[in-house]
């Protein structure tokens, strides 16, 4: 008896896709779909350094600071598609320190940025780690934390986050891992609190971090090496329930090594028609081999 020829059966692209769409548990997963970069540029000597960014919610302008301790205000401009065609400083100056100082050296690297429901700057800064508000263009400090209250994480892998959370208390996420997670503190009543580790799976390090209109945590992460160069990922968290982070993470962006440069700092904006947009922008460590860049994804779920 002659044996029957089994032949393999394909799908119909479009009888595929209503079955992804119809059987629970194959949708597609949410992503960061790139819309462009753009190279930014200032004939300043303070310019570079950005690690912390507060973008406009119609992607117009944004803050940005820097290491060194210096706020940009800036305008983006954006052609028919929405992409950025250029970006230009309008306003720069140095925060300044407790007692009226321009911040320097151990006191001036801002990491994180976020607005407050008073519209205030509230910046997260590492080696003398500290919480300060500020209303541009004054650039005076309303301290929010004591002197001291952080001096176990003085240095180099302190705060790199700061969020301000749906009931207006204050986060911030320390780079450095410990046991597993990133440490957190939260700000309950004027005082801070240790908060719950935020779960990390691998060596990435806590770079920046904002809530989006979901009121999900959108944390920004990177990791590095020499023969490589950076590699950014964003993840997307539900905040802690009861103190516990429950829910697992959607990984939303990973770059290829080397395909950006040392993004530090993301902002969050949504379009007229309700598309949202997640801005990154890079770190040069003031390095002639370095960029800024500013690079846009949509998110796509």
């Amino acid at each position: 008896m002659p044996r029957r020829r089994l032949h393999s059966f394909r799908m119909p692209a479009v009888l595929l896709s209503i079955f992804v769409v119809l059987v629970p548990g194959l949708a597609r997963a949410a992503e960061l779909l790139p819309l462009g970069t753009y190279d930014w540029s200032e004939p300043d000597d303070e310019f570079g350094g950005f690690s912390a960014l507060v973008i406009a919610a119609d992607g117009g302008s944004f803050y940005a600071a820097s290491d060194r301790g210096e706020l940009y205000r800036a305008t983006v401009n954006r052609d028919g598609s929405g992409k950025i065609a250029s970006v230009r400083g309008i306003w720069h100056d140095r925060f300044q320190g407790n007692r009226g100082k321009p911040v320097s050296g151990f006191t001036a690297d801002a990491e994180a940025m976020a607005t407050d429901r008073e519209g205030r700057l509230v910046v997260a800064f590492e080696s003398y780690a500290r919480i300060a508000a500020y209303s541009p263009p004054d650039m005076m400090p309303v301290a929010l934390s004591s002197w001291d209250r952080f001096k176990a994480i003085w240095g180099n892998e302190g705060f790199e986050s700061l969020l301000v959370l749906p009931d207006d208390r204050l986060m911030v996420i320390v780079e450095a891992q410990s046991n597993g997670g990133y440490p957190t503190y939260i700000e309950e009543g004027g005082e801070w609190q240790a908060g719950p580790p935020l779960p990390v799976p691998d060596d990435f390090h806590a770079v920046d971090a904002t809530i989006g209109p979901d009121g999900k945590v959108y944390l920004l992460e990177r990791r590095h090496s020499l023969i490589t160069g950076y590699q950014s990922r964003v993840r997307r968290l539900a905040l802690p329930d009861d103190g516990v982070w429950r829910d697992a993470a959607d990984e939303l962006l990973l770059t290829r090594p080397g395909e950006l440069d040392n993004m530090e700092g993301i902002g969050l904006w949504r379009t007229s028609g309700g598309r949202t947009i997640v801005t990154l922008i890079s770190d040069d460590n003031f390095s002639p081999f370095q960029r800024t860049i500013i690079a846009e994804y949509e998110l796509n779920e």
